[in-house]
């Protein structure tokens, strides 16, 4: 996480007070990002749970909150000019 803080304001302009917010919620943004991921690793994607009179199973929320932080990244990726081509397409597969 380093490295992308510093490639980033080697890139904008370090004076200004708003790149250097935008670029702070951008990376606090992607770092809740890759912690969503791991609970999802370590509980999977779907959860069980317990009421009064039953047990059920339901999607993980960290997933919808996973979802909810990725459009944001996108957003602030874009309003930073950080967006990128769609990846090639090759026999029918997607390279990522």
């Amino acid at each position: 996480m380093k490295k992308s803080r510093k490639n980033f304001f080697q890139k904008w302009n370090k004076k200004s007070a708003v790149d250097k917010e935008k670029v702070n919620r951008y990376l606090n943004l992607l770092a809740i990002f890759y912690q969503l991921d791991q609970s999802i690793e370590e509980k999977g994607v779907m959860v069980e749970t317990v009421n009064a009179t039953q047990v059920f199973l339901k999607p993980n929320p960290a997933i919808a909150e996973k979802n909810k932080i990725n459009a944001s990244l996108i957003a602030l990726g874009k309003d930073l000019e950080l967006s990128q081509p769609p990846p090639k397409k090759r026999s029918g597969k997607v390279e990522l």
